[in-house]
């Protein structure tokens, strides 16, 4: 919209001053009375624009600095009082002019928004004109147009409904839109063809920007669309119909609507083609086009896989491929082009791709470039559609273009081949790109080309002899490879080594390494496809490796230099040597720089260090190794109780260790609710219950063990008690506040810290010491609660004395059941 609003000013100073803009201004008063068309120009905006074309001409920096100190004058003569509407609109004009040479529009637009309610028509409209270049959809300060609107859609002077239809594309949000709607219907009914024209194409607006929100009140519209099909102006049902596809599209599909909008279509297609529009429609003899493709738009929104597409549709899109074909009416190209498309979105008809295909073969073997073009552009789209109707004419063609003299048609046609390439038709891309890449000298294509192979063999091919055939050429004629095209190639083995039948990818990996050695340097990227195929084999059969492929692969290394990104040299190095143990010293001694600290980074470092590890032992690491497959395999069976701890734990106990108590357990507070609440097929739950006795303030935790058991044992009252729920009464777990370690504790502590062959405590051991009861604890300042505790300590001393705890407690802990002390 700015460069058409540049060249209507600019035509309009031209129009004025002729051929020289440093006329006088006298003569440009002159030309301005002269000129009837230029009696609502103000004379000052003809001095605007005459001093900044002058400011033009000096340099850039003097235009910025007029506009500047322009702009500034225009914000202080409109925050005058009392300016008229006359001059409003001028500098309105003028910023408009500047926003037309590229520089930001300034801060004018509640002068804007003002004018815009001016009775004077010229005024409203530079008011409209402004608002529309300067505000957005959804701009807050639209709000203050939504009544100015609704007022000029009912004037009943067209001129203003007009100004405000020209605004709406600015104004309509889904918020604002159901304000608008009612008004904007009445405008259908105009009397003025423009304005029902106009009103129709902003009911497609409203239905683009605000979609499925507004569905019901976007339907509401379609009978009166629906009636401006039979409008008398072809202009009228031409804005019908597309508002209706919009609608059709964004507001909800119905059958119904989409066959009468696909015959209504067709109709006005037919009746282009036949030239039963006005003339004006016409270009250079050509009837309608630009009609035609606003049709053969409409078919594509309504068209889907679904469609049980009418005959009239049908009929008039074989007319529109049927047309004449030559001549330099580009528009006749343009209307195929579009009806290619149109054809790709409608279900499939045999006679209708038949003459697409016919019209896209025309376009590539045209003799001009554009056309040429053109067919390019047709064939990308219409490929995954007709990619089985395509004939070797079309492969011709492509390849003509491939080889034209044009580069921008080269590239246009590497790219289009690269995207026509899948699993049936791989080998013959590449092997196109491979020829080409040869004959061209330019190495940046080359690079592109080489590029785009190994993207398309890395998710195409299947084929690994072809792939080693065709690809270790490419790889091994240059110093250095493209590592794009090794990491295809290695993709390739990876997908190939996953089947269970891989016997062709074996012999074809065992080819390329025997292709890879038969040279006397081995380069950095090669190292890596080498040692990535030497893997495969080991993941494999790990047996089967040749030790030519390992003493060579070894040799070739040590003039290589590793780096921390190797990691498969480093899996490599690992699985040689511990599957042949005569090669480790040779491996340990050329890691041994490696793995000295100071000798590289931390991470190369770490890692020849680990594989050093690995080899040092090497029968160990491998019964490491398969121990943790048969666990990953599920092929032994896993003690998910931590059974096996049951004898240490009993023999922790009867040495007198003591529970962990955690710190973190409050008064109140529930162990169901951490993370450790349930584990394996043994639950550990823990309740807090509070209480008072002898006005004291007491507490208890009761520690609830629950095992995969079932045992039954009496309790000391006789009873029968179920090991799956044991229940134990101890004392409450205190928190970190106010508690204070007993010198017992701080022995035990410093005794398993600085003992390492002290057993460690389990999760067992950690549960059981929440419930066990601890040396007499001490009384400070800091602790009220501690004292209370206190006068517990020598009774819950005497109950620990009890035999019949430690028996029950080796019972339980024998049996499986749940672990915890009895008191």
């Amino acid at each position: 919209m700015s460069g058409v609003l540049e060249k209507t000013l600019s035509g309009l100073v031209h129009s004025v001053f002729g051929a020289s803009s440093s006329s006088s201004g006298g003569v440009a008063r002159q030309g301005a009375a002269a000129l009837p068309g230029l009696k609502n120009v103000s004379l000052g905006l003809i001095h605007f624009v005459e001093k900044l074309q002058a400011a033009q001409r000096i340099s850039k920096q003097e235009e910025e600095h007029c506009v500047e100190r322009e702009s500034r004058e225009w914000v202080k003569l409109l925050s005058s009082p009392g300016v008229s509407g006359a001059v409003v609109a001028d500098v309105l004009c003028r910023a408009l002019v500047v926003a037309a040479r590229g520089y930001s529009l300034p801060s004018l637009h509640i002068h804007a928004i003002k004018l815009t309610q001016s009775t004077n028509i010229h005024q409203k409209k530079i008011g409209y004109l402004f608002v529309s270049q300067s505000l957005g959809p959804g701009s807050e300060l639209t709000l203050l147009l939504v009544n100015t609107i609704q007022r000029d859609l009912a004037a009943p002077n067209a001129l203003h409904v007009a100004a405000s239809l020209a605004s709406l594309p600015t104004v309509l949000t889904p918020d604002l839109t159901p304000s608008i709607i009612l008004a904007l219907t009445h405008c259908l009914a105009h009397q003025q063809v423009y304005i029902r024209r106009r009103a129709a194409a902003m009911v497609g607006v409203a239905a683009v920007r605000c979609g499925q929100e507004l569905q019901e009140l976007a339907g509401d519209q379609v009978p009166h669309l629906l009636h401006l099909l039979t409008d008398q102006d072809p202009a009228v049902a031409l804005a019908a119909v597309s508002s209706l596809a919009k609608v059709f599209k964004m507001c909800g599909e119905k059958a119904a609507l989409r066959d009468q909008l696909g015959r209504s279509a067709s109709h006005l297609l037919v009746q282009s083609l036949n030239g039963a529009l006005p003339k004006d429609y016409q270009v250079n003899a050509l009837p309608a086009p630009f009609v035609q493709i606003q049709m053969l738009r409409v078919l594509q929104q309504l068209s889907s896989k679904e469609w049980q597409v009418p005959e009239e549709v049908v009929e008039a899109v074989q007319q529109v491929l049927g047309q004449p074909w030559g001549g330099k009416e580009m528009a006749l190209y343009a209307v195929l082009l579009e009806c290619v498309f149109t054809v790709t979105a409608l279900p499939h008809h045999d006679e209708l791709t038949l003459s697409v295909l016919r019209v896209v073969l025309g376009f590539l073997k045209s003799s001009n470039v554009d056309l040429k073009y053109v067919g390019l552009k047709a064939l990308a789209n219409v490929f995954s559609v007709l990619e089985e109707a395509l004939t070797p004419g079309h492969l011709e063609a492509v390849l003509d273009c491939l080889y034209h003299s044009d580069q921008n048609l080269q590239a246009k046609t590497l790219k289009l081949l690269c995207s026509m390439a899948n699993v049936h038709n791989y080998q013959a891309v590449c092997t196109t790109l491979l020829e080409f890449s040869g004959r061209i000298k330019d190495e940046v294509t080359q690079k592109v080309i080489v590029g785009e192979l190994a993207t398309i063999i890395g998710q195409q091919c299947r084929d690994a002899a072809w792939c080693v055939g065709i690809v270790s050429p490419v790889i091994l004629a240059k110093p250095d490879p493209d590592k794009r095209l090794i990491g295809a190639l290695i993709q390739v083995m990876e997908r190939g080594f996953q089947n269970e039948s891989c016997q062709e990818f074996m012999e074809a990996s065992q080819e390329l390494l025997l292709k890879v050695f038969s040279y006397d340097s081995l380069p950095e990227t090669c190292v890596t496809l080498v040692a990535s195929v030497l893997n495969l084999h080991y993941g494999k059969e790990p047996r089967q490796v040749s030790k030519y492929f390992t003493d060579t692969f070894l040799k070739r290394l040590k003039d290589t230099s590793l780096r921390e990104s190797d990691t498969a040299v480093f899996q490599c190095l690992k699985n040689i040597g511990l599957n042949d143990e005569s090669v480790c010293p040779e491996i340990l001694s050329y890691l041994g720089p490696y793995a000295a600290s100071g000798s590289c980074d931390a991470a190369l470092q770490q890692k020849a260090s680990e594989i050093c590890r690995w080899l040092t032992n090497p029968k160990l690491s491998m019964r490491i190794i398969q121990k943790q497959e048969d666990i990953l395999n599920q092929r032994v069976p896993l003690d998910l109780t931590l059974s096996f701890l049951d004898g240490y734990v009993v023999e922790s106990l009867e040495h007198g260790a003591a529970p962990y108590k955690p710190f973190t357990d409050v008064p109140g507070h529930t162990m169901q609710d951490g993370p450790d609440a349930q584990w394996g097929s043994g639950t550990t739950a823990a309740t807090t219950s509070t209480g008072s006795e002898d006005a004291h303030s007491s507490s208890s935790v009761s520690l609830t063990f629950t095992s995969h058991g079932s045992n039954l044992f009496p309790n000391s009252r006789g009873s029968i008690m179920s090991g799956s729920s044991l229940v134990v009464p101890s004392r409450r777990v205190w928190s970190t506040t106010g508690r204070i370690c007993q010198a017992s504790e701080g022995e035990e502590l410093n005794r398993s810290r600085c003992d390492p062959t002290a057993p460690q405590e389990g999760l067992a051991t950690t549960l059981l010491r929440a419930g066990e009861e601890e040396d007499e604890d001490e009384v400070t300042e800091g602790s009220v609660e501690l004292a209370d505790e206190a006068q517990e300590d020598q009774g819950e001393a005497e109950q620990d004395k009890t035999p019949d705890s430690r028996s029950q407690l080796t019972q339980a802990l024998l049996a499986g059941l749940g672990m915890a002390r009895i008191k």
